[in-house]
Formats: structure tokens, sequence, C-alpha cells
């Protein structure tokens, strides 16, 4: 039994570490959302409502609403908000990404009623959607509670908070990835991504980081989702129909 059990183990690890080393890249996992899927991100002091408006085989439709935090509603919810046309927002714009290569497509922004190209060095979407994350071990995640000075770790693991239709989801375990982001000479330039998503099988939509932190910049900048939801439905109309109205 004892050669038995030591082949198991050395299986165990294989697999273990075949797991780790599989990269993991955000436009890939994306084909998992569906239209009226919506997230709700803050970062700093703007919110941004991130709506999946359509999608196709090849390309996926998205929606940014974004308000400042000290305008954020009072009353209602977010599928009110986006039906009474995001009252006090302060970006509206709408935009294809390409599922094959994670790249932008028709821009348009409703706020400035016009169609816009985003270079390469200010897509921050873009570039994280084809970037390779690299599965954190649970010995090298952040943890609740202080360090013990001595003896085994025994703190448990660090998750991120679910919010799902405004109410928090208890529960809910996570995956941590980490990845560094190309030298390409802009703020973020090499610095070390980690991001959090929903661990699979859980039922919740794991295509877009629930906590994003940039190491390596003042106070680690962060991008957190504070609520998720679905069948969320916009007034605005179709890139498509736009194009047409517009003759671009």
């Amino acid at each position: 039994m004892k050669w038995y059990l030591a082949l198991f183990m050395a299986a165990a690890v294989i697999t273990l570490n075949l797991l780790q080393a599989n990269p993991l890249m955000l436009k890939d996992n994306l084909r998992l959302a569906e239209p009226g899927d919506y997230l709700v991100l803050s970062c700093g002091k703007t919110l941004t409502l991130m709506h999946i408006y359509g999608k196709t085989p090849q390309v996926m439709t998205i929606e940014e609403i974004a308000i400042p935090e000290r305008k954020q509603q009072k009353t209602g919810n977010w599928k009110d908000w986006v039906a009474q046309y995001a009252p006090g927002n302060s970006s509206w714009v709408m935009y294809e990404i390409d599922l094959n290569t994670g790249q932008m497509g028709h821009y348009y922004s409703f706020t400035k009623q016009n169609w816009f190209q985003i270079p390469d060095s200010d897509n921050f979407i873009s570039k994280l959607l084809n970037l390779k994350l690299t599965k954190i071990p649970d010995r090298m995640r952040k943890k609740v509670g202080s360090n013990r000075s001595s003896g085994p770790e025994m703190r448990p693991l660090w998750h991120p908070r679910m919010i799902v239709e405004g109410k928090p989801v208890e529960g809910v375990e996570f995956d941590a990835w980490k990845t560094d982001w190309p030298r390409d000479g802009s703020d973020l330039s090499n610095k070390t991504i980690e991001v959090y998503l929903p661990s699979a099988n859980q039922g919740y939509p794991a295509y877009f980081p629930y906590w994003l932190q940039i190491n390596g910049v003042a106070g680690k900048a962060k991008i957190r989702i504070i609520d998720s939801g679905k069948n969320l439905h916009s007034p605005m109309p179709s890139l498509s129909t736009l194009l047409q109205a517009t003759g671009t």
C-alpha cells in the first residue's frame, strides 16, 4: 500500500502544478458573460456600471456608465437608475470587444454624441483581457487577521465581498491570480496586478475580477465590484443602429 500511496501523492502534486502552471486570460472568460449581466466597479472616487449589452459568437458589446461616488443614487437600484437615463452620470459610452483578440472595436460616447478611437496606450480593458494570469498558491495569498510569530499558519484565506442585486452573499470562495503589466512606458509599466475571480462552479459571474489590485503604485490602486446582477435593460440604441443613423 505504501507504493500506491506514494504514487497517488506524486500524481496529486503533478496535477496541482499543472493547474497552477496553466495561465488564464480574461478574454476567454468573457465568453461566459450573458446579455443583461452587469457589474458596478468602484475605483478611486468613481463608480462605473459595466453592462453586457449584447453578444454574438465573435463580438461582445459593453455599455459603461460612470458616476462620481458622491452622486451615487440614494434610492432605488441600479436597474431603475439606468432605466431613468442614469441621472447624475458623468460619462456614458458603448463599445465592442472582439472575443477572439480582446481588442476594442467601435466606440461611441452618448455623453459627447460622437465616435472615438481609443489609442492602444490608453486601452486598459483590451490590455487586461490579453494578459496571461497565473494562479497564486494558497500559501502566498492574503490571509485574514494578524500573523502569528510562530507555529503553523492557521489563518483563513482572504476573500473579497460578493454582492448580488444589492445584497451580500456569504461563503463565496475566490481564486487569486497575478500578472505583470507589460513594459509599455505607461504608469502601469511592469507593475504587478492581482485579481480575484469566483472559484468555478459556484453560479456567479467569473469573467471579470471582483477585486483588482495594482502593486507598486501609490496606495496600491484598487478596483472592486460593489454590486452585480442580471437582466438589466438599457434605454440606449445599439451600436448598429447608431452606425446606420450616423452613416459611419
